[in-house]
């Protein structure tokens, strides 16, 4: 896979293949996440599936448009790539038009939610789902929103991995 990493010393901005970035650590996603739950009640969760969705598309449509991936099989590796580059954790997706599946064996977002937290009651990987949902949309050229993603196992209820499951909306 190819990766730039840039920087510009005037704006202090962090690119990676031309997309602007912001590199994190647990502790920001485990807040992030945990802000999310906390506005459960104005819809925090959706929200941060659907930023999270809508700011990653951008990268996976430029990346296949300008290194000519074309199969959805090689997209989908580009996906798993793209997330352990993140720094985001270890992703294994398999799937097709209507949908598919993916498991997590190696969870950043969890693993800052168990450090700051411990278990907890619920899913807590809403971030993922909205990767999930970037990536099934940008393999098979559908709109935002085309694919609903459900953490069915959460490592941070005591799973040994994270488990989704993608459908077409």
């Amino acid at each position: 896979m190819k990766v730039e990493f840039t920087f510009d010393p005037t704006t202090y901005r962090h690119s990676m293949n031309g997309h602007q970035s912001v590199l994190h650590c647990h502790h920001y996603m485990a807040l992030t996440t945990k802000l999310a739950m906390d506005m459960a009640d104005i819809g925090g969760p959706q929200i941060l599936m659907e930023t999270t969705e809508d700011s990653i598309r951008p990268l996976f449509d430029s990346y296949f448009t300008e290194n000519g991936v074309s199969s959805p099989d090689e997209r989908l590796k580009v996906g798993e790539e793209y997330y352990a580059i993140m720094g985001m954790g270890r992703l294994e997706v398999t799937g097709n038009e209507s949908g598919g599946d993916a498991v997590l064996m190696r969870s950043h977002v969890d693993e800052g939610w168990l450090k700051k937290w411990g278990k907890h009651d619920a899913h807590i990987n809403h971030f993922t789902c909205g990767y999930l949902a970037a990536l099934f949309g940008a393999v098979f050229n559908r709109p935002p929103r085309s694919f609903r993603v459900t953490e069915t196992e959460s490592p941070a209820m005591g799973a040994s991995e994270g488990k989704f499951k993608i459908e077409s909306a």
